[in-house]
């Protein structure tokens, strides 16, 4: 690696790696494996919710995206919130990469169990989608579920960091796999939980195989590659996750709360309707934000460079998203009605909705990365909470008067807001010039 000991110094240009250009290509080898990963999860998942639609019940479909919906939920509240540090800190770890990955997963695992409990103790308060988690063994099918959820999302993030996102999509597309078989099997043996029980046991089929390859043979190579890095010490890493984590937590209640205020406020079969559209319309919005996690783990490890990490991330992510908004925009119904005549009717107005939305969520996703390269984590929970009060407070007044679409209007109108604010930031960060603070990493690109 290159100039390791003085990497990642705040106010410290670092020059560039030898051979050029070959950090760049290496970010967007990252990018390009996630965002690969998210097309094969969109597609694989596509054929999931096809099946589920063709063998289960418009309410067996309903209550188990609820149950989805509402493990994601709880796994994000520490992988929604430590992922970021995962990805800012992994690349800087040296010989302690082995010990901080561990120290995540076990915190995280702890945490979820906590918050998967609390939300089986008031399971009445949820409604009636959620009423199949009753039982005790689905219970701790639940919780081992999220906790399962949450590694594998973190382990998302530590592939990320450690430059080998290569390994993404090919974890994904065996858990994509194996819940489109697993739903097939349960069609018969659990018509009503048979959904959410094949997402839940393919978990395992992403998360022991890419674990062992993780800790037996990718941090090994990157902690004996850096074992002169001078690893970050816990009260950095405590102090940018103590601002990270609360705008993280923002995100998290606005990406995993809409579906669950859908489920709340709608019948079961409404719900599927909006489910499934919001899980093809979310697709475009994770792309901006492997983009942009992409964008983090290189400018860590090269803080030089982010300004050219972020020009050549807004030009590719022109060309890769603008086409496939178009077409989800224009074919919403003919994409949605081989899931049945009702998710065609009642859900292509979402699907259209969050679609556009993704465009200006590039612009807001990239200036994300930037504050997190900048340490900026103040700024960062600041937008992430307006971004959240926008998106939810929106949908609250709305999904009265606009059903189920109310939902898309608010995210696409408050998406479109936040990426105004955070346009000028952008810019600062295209042109070389660190707005705010100083004394932090500023991603001044070395003169050519």
């Amino acid at each position: 690696m290159a100039d390791t000991a003085r990497a990642g110094r705040p106010g410290e240009a670092v020059p560039p790696a030898p051979g050029g250009g070959a950090g760049g290509d290496s970010m967007f080898r990252n990018a390009y494996a996630l965002m690969l990963s998210t097309g094969v999860s969109a597609a694989l998942g596509l054929g999931f919710w096809l099946v589920a639609a063709r063998y289960y019940t418009e309410e067996a479909v309903g209550q188990g995206s609820a149950a989805i919906a509402a493990m994601r939920l709880l796994a994000s509240v520490t992988a929604t919130t430590m992922i970021g540090a995962v990805v800012r800190y992994v690349p800087r770890a040296g010989r302690a990469t082995g010990s901080l990955v561990a120290r995540t997963y076990l915190a995280s695992s702890v945490v979820v169990t906590l918050a998967c409990t609390v939300f089986l103790l008031t399971l009445d308060l949820w409604g009636d989608s959620y009423a199949p988690l009753g039982t005790l063994s689905a219970g701790l099918v639940f919780t081992g579920s999220c906790v399962a959820w949450a590694v594998l999302t973190l382990q998302d993030g530590v592939l990320t960091g450690l430059r080998k996102a290569v390994w993404v999509p090919v974890g994904n597309a065996v858990f994509s796999l194996g819940k489109l078989l697993l739903l097939a099997v349960f069609a018969g043996a659990l018509p009503v939980l048979g959904v959410f029980v094949s997402w839940a046991a393919a978990i395992a089929l992403s998360v022991l195989p890419l674990g062992w390859l993780v800790f037996r043979r990718l941090i090994p190579r990157q902690a004996g590659d850096d074992r002169d890095r001078e690893p970050p010490r816990m009260r950095e890493i405590g102090r940018f996750l103590a601002g990270d984590s609360v705008g993280a937590l923002f995100s998290l209640a606005m990406i995993n709360l809409l579906p669950v205020m859908v489920a709340v406020r709608f019948d079961a079969a409404h719900n599927g309707f909006f489910y499934i559209a919001y899980t093809v319309g979310g697709t475009m919005e994770f792309m901006a934000v492997n983009m942009a996690s992409s964008l983090t783990a290189h400018a860590s490890h090269s803080p030089g460079r982010l300004a050219d990490g972020v020009r050549g991330a807004l030009r590719r992510m022109a060309v890769l998203l603008v086409p496939v908004v178009a077409v989800l925009v224009i074919f919403a119904p003919q994409i949605l009605s081989p899931f049945g005549p009702g998710y065609a009717v009642h859900g292509a107005l979402v699907l259209r909705l969050l679609a556009a939305a993704a465009l200006p969520r590039v612009v807001v996703e990239l200036y994300i990365g930037v504050l997190r390269v900048q340490g900026r984590t103040g700024a960062l929970a600041v937008l992430q909470g307006a971004m959240c009060v926008l998106v939810l407070g929106g949908a609250a007044v709305l999904l009265g008067p606009a059903g189920i679409a109310g939902a898309g209007w608010a995210m696409l109108a408050a998406m479109t807001a936040v990426a105004a604010v955070s346009a000028p930031g952008l810019r600062s960060a295209l042109t070389s010039r660190a707005p705010g603070r100083r004394g932090r990493v500023s991603g001044r690109a070395p003169a050519a």
